[in-house]
C-alpha cells in the first residue's frame, strides 16, 4: 500500500494541440520559491512542447513580493472559476498574512475548488485547504514545522509527517520550498507522461529526483543523488510498491542491465546494496503505518513485504534502539485506518 495514491488510473497525455489550463492563487506574504519552483517546471515544459494557459488570480492586482520587488498583473478572484487542469496554491510567510484577505480567499476556495481537476499546495498553502474544509479523510502534508497546526485545522485529515508530498485523489500537498518542484514534476508526469517530465528534470539539472515517498528529514534521499535514468526508474518502482517481492533479475530487466552490472551500478550510485535499499523502504513504510493506523505489527509486516512479525522485528532491531511498541507510542499522533 503506497503513501501516494495515483492522480488517475490512466494518466492523460495531452496532444500537442491540447492547452492545459493552470491558475495560480496569489496571496500576500507569498514565499518566492513556492511560486517560482513549480512555475519553472511549467515554463520548461512549455518551451519543450507543452501548450499551457497560465492565469494569476488574487485579491489584489499588485502584491509586495521580495524586498523592493512587487508583482503586478494579477487578475481579480473570479466569482466563478472556469474549469482548470491545475490550481496552484503557494505558501505564505505567517508574519505577512492579512486576516481579512485570508478569510476572503478561504471563502473563495470553498466555492470554487470544485472547478480544478487537481489542487496543488506548497508548504503552508495546505493550511488554506484545511481552513476551507477540503481535507476531511484526505492524506495530506505540509512543512514539518506546521504539521501540528494542520492537524488542529483539519482534525479529520490523514496528516502525513514523513513525506515530501502527499497525493489523495485530486489533492497534491507538499512539504514546502523546494518540494514544490518535485510535486509539479509528479503532476507533469501523470498529466503528460514520463518522457516530458524527465526532459524537464534534465533541463533544470535536477540531480536529486524525489518520488514523494521519502521522509522530509529522512536518510533515503541520499540514494537519489545521481543522474542514471535506468536506476531512477527502478527506484521509482520500488518506492511505489516496497512490499512487492522484488527479485534481482526482475529489477535488472527493468533497468535493461545484466544482473551483475545492475548490482554494481546500483551500489556505486546509491551507496547501498539493492537488498539494503529495499529493506529501508519497507521499514520506512512500516513506520508510517505504525503512526497512521491501529494495525497490529503482524498486519504491518505482511503489508510492507517483511512477511511476518519476526522478520520485521529482526530488521527493526538493526536500525532502532527501542522496540516497535515503544517507538509507536512516542511517534503516533492520530490513529486511523487507512483508506
Amino acid at each position: 500500500m503506497s503513501g501516494v495514491m495515483p492522480l488517475s488510473e490512466t494518466p492523460k497525455h495531452p496532444s500537442k494541440t491540447t492547452t492545459l489550463r493552470v491558475a495560480v492563487l496569489m496571496m500576500p506574504g507569498q514565499v518566492p520559491l513556492d511560486l517560482i519552483g513549480p512555475l519553472q517546471v511549467l515554463e520548461c515544459a512549455r518551451r519543450l512542447s507543452l501548450d499551457i494557459a497560465l492565469s494569476y488570480i488574487g485579491p489584489s492586482a499588485v502584491m509586495p513580493w521580495l524586498g523592493p520587488l512587487t508583482l503586478s498583473g494579477i487578475d481579480p478572484l473570479p466569482e466563478s472559476l472556469t474549469p482548470q487542469d491545475l490550481l496552484l496554491i503557494p505558501g505564505q510567510y505567517r508574519s505577512a498574512i492579512d486576516p481579512l484577505i485570508q478569510h476572503e480567499c478561504i471563502a473563495w476556495l470553498m466555492a470554487n475548488a470544485h472547478a480544478a481537476r487537481t489542487l496543488m499546495t506548497v508548504c503552508s498553502g495546505t493550511l488554506l485547504l484545511a481552513q476551507a474544509g477540503l481535507l476531511d479523510q484526505r492524506r495530506c502534508t505540509t512543512h514539518h514545522t506546521l504539521l501540528d497546526q494542520l492537524r488542529q485545522q483539519a482534525p479529520r485529515a490523514k496528516v502525513q509527517k514523513d513525506c515530501i508530498f502527499a497525493e489523495d485523489g485530486r489533492f497534491l500537498t507538499s512539504a514546502g520550498i523546494s518540494t514544490g518542484i518535485d510535486t509539479m514534476l509528479h503532476w507533469l508526469t501523470h498529466t503528460c507522461g514520463h518522457s516530458l517530465a524527465l526532459a524537464v528534470a534534465r533541463e533544470m539539472v535536477l540531480y536529486l529526483r524525489r518520488s514523494g515517498q521519502e521522509p522530509q528529514l529522512g536518510a533515503w534521499l541520499a540514494g537519489r543523488n545521481h543522474v542514471d535514468e535506468r536506476i531512477h526508474r527502478v527506484q521509482d518502482a520500488m518506492c511505489a510498491a516496497p512490499a512487492n517481492p522484488w527479485r534481482i533479475d526482475q529489477l535488472a530487466e527493468h533497468a535493461a542491465m545484466s544482473e551483475r552490472h545492475f548490482r554494481r551500478r546500483f551500489t556505486a550510485l546509491t551507496g547501498m546494496a539493492v537488498g539494503h535499499y529495499i529493506k529501508g523502504l519497507r521499514l520506512q513504510r512500516a513506520k508510517s503505518l505504525m503512526t497512521e493506523t491501529t494495525w497490529t505489527l503482524a498486519h504491518i509486516a505482511e503489508a510492507t513485504g517483511f512477511g511476518d512479525e519476526r522478520q520485521l522485528r529482526r530488521h527493526w532491531a538493526r536500525d532502532e534502539k527501542v522496540p516497535p511498541s515503544v517507538w509507536r507510542l512516542t511517534h503516533s499522533s492520530s490513529m486511523s485506518e487507512p483508506a
